[in-house]
């Protein structure tokens, strides 16, 4: 069979960076889409002129083809940017990551954090490394981990650090290098992440200025959010009224989401995706009147009073994108899918109040824009069941034909590059299958 025909007969759901991946392999084929607008979390929304990133977004890609591909989409793209990234701990200003930093803090905790995680460094017995919390201790030490990690954990993923497996750590957190540390804890060090140092951000767009441009000959169907699969019939039943046949289906909607559309599904799939946990997110995204907010791109936040876990900066992130006379803030706000959120408004204009306590902007006087967007999905949680109940419902559905793709459809984190990977491997292997066929 021809591509052609193989994309006239295959059906997309969801259009963000996988479902794009997915279309760029096998051009022609028809995506359909809950939202109102492609990219999915890497969607960027407009405020006053301003856009704000779903949380912060960057690219640091080291695949050379995908960042020639979102280099050219964009047109014209900031490079090399620094990624001075800072923490704010009771009232203190440290440099990021907080243990090569140590000289940040205030005398007592700096010798308590240096004391702990020097003796776990040099304790040689092997140590049994089962949770997220047991590989913070034997990076970092007990202090670092009871004072920052675990506090970080519980506003970001809402969950303790020993309800956490440790399979989501690549590439993200950084192991301790005692020298460096040792350094940081007597003088000023230059901020230097082993994942990344520099990061790369569209001149114009927000994160999103990396794709727009990827989606404008795409077969979309927007605000068709999935009711009913039925694999018997091979038909799609939207919550619009519309249906669609199908013959091959591939998807990147959340496999919790899509394991309830489908019709007869085995006991213990459902059961399985009745273990997969996410969080949510509130994004509070203020314009105020003040240029002198900070010079960082975004900066954690470690005190348990404080709403955000993550603040960012579109001006710092994209040089010249706010108006003259102005900065802009995005403020992270995370609650688990079972929490409620209560009364929003009242949340974010609480959060603005301790965004001008933390930044030094009149809360009341210099906000000029106030614009707040829900997510529904911010982060899969990789607690101990996600890795077996994810294999149990991917083997499921590759029983039926069905390729499963992105961040939500294999429940795992992944970066930009690796979410649209994945939607080309998957259209890949379906030609691949095809052609033996």
């Amino acid at each position: 069979m021809s591509s052609a025909s193989l994309a006239s007969e295959t059906v997309v759901l969801g259009a963000g960076l996988a479902g794009l991946g997915f279309a760029t392999e096998l051009p022609g084929v028809r995506l359909f889409e809950a939202k109102r607008h492609p990219g999915g979390h890497a969607y960027s929304h407009q405020a006053d002129g301003v856009f704000f990133d779903e949380g912060a977004h960057i690219s640091h890609t080291k695949d050379a083809t995908f960042r020639d591909l979102i280099h050219r989409a964009a047109g014209e793209v900031h490079t090399g940017l620094a990624s001075s990234v800072r923490n704010r701990w009771n009232g203190v200003w440290t440099g990021y990551p907080v243990q090569n930093h140590l000289r940040d803090l205030p005398e007592e905790p700096r010798i308590s954090a240096l004391t702990d995680l020097i003796l776990e460094q040099v304790d040689s017995a092997e140590e049994t490394v089962s949770s997220y919390r047991d590989w913070c201790v034997r990076q970092y030490g007990e202090y670092l981990t009871d004072n920052f990690y675990e506090v970080f954990t519980t506003k970001y993923w809402r969950r303790s650090a020993s309800e956490l497996a440790t399979d989501w750590l690549g590439g993200r957190l950084i192991p301790s290098d005692l020298p460096n540390i040792i350094r940081g804890a007597f003088s000023d060090q230059i901020s230097d992440q082993a994942t990344f140092a520099t990061f790369h951000y569209p001149k114009r767009g927000g994160f999103f200025g990396f794709f727009e441009d990827l989606y404008s000959d795409l077969d979309i169907a927007f605000g068709n959010k999935v009711v009913e699969i039925d694999l018997h019939r091979k038909t799609i039943s939207f919550e619009s009224g519309a249906d669609e046949g199908f013959d091959r289906l591939a998807t990147s909607i959340p496999l919790p989401t899509l394991i309830n559309a489908i019709k007869d599904v085995p006991a213990s799939v459902r059961d399985a995706a009745g273990q997969l946990h996410h969080t949510k997110m509130l994004c509070v995204n203020v314009i105020v009147e003040r240029t002198d907010v900070t010079d960082s791109p975004w900066c954690y936040i470690y005190d348990h009073d404080i709403e955000p876990a993550r603040i960012s900066f579109p001006a710092n992130l994209s040089p010249g994108s706010v108006p003259n006379g102005s900065s802009a803030i995005q403020a992270e706000i995370f609650r688990d899918e079972t929490e409620l959120w209560g009364d929003q408004d009242a949340l974010a204009e609480a959060t603005v109040q301790q965004l001008g306590d933390l930044l030094g902007f009149d809360a009341k006087r210099d906000v000029t824009t106030l614009h707040t967007v829900d997510v529904s999905h911010a982060y899969v949680i990789s607690d101990h069941n996600r890795a077996n109940a994810v294999d149990h419902i991917l083997s499921w559905l590759s029983d039926q034909h069905i390729s499963s793709m992105g961040l939500y459809g294999r429940w795992k984190y992944l970066w930009s590059d690796a979410a649209f990977r994945s939607g080309q491997q998957a259209a890949m292997s379906m030609k691949a299958e095809d052609g033996h066929h």
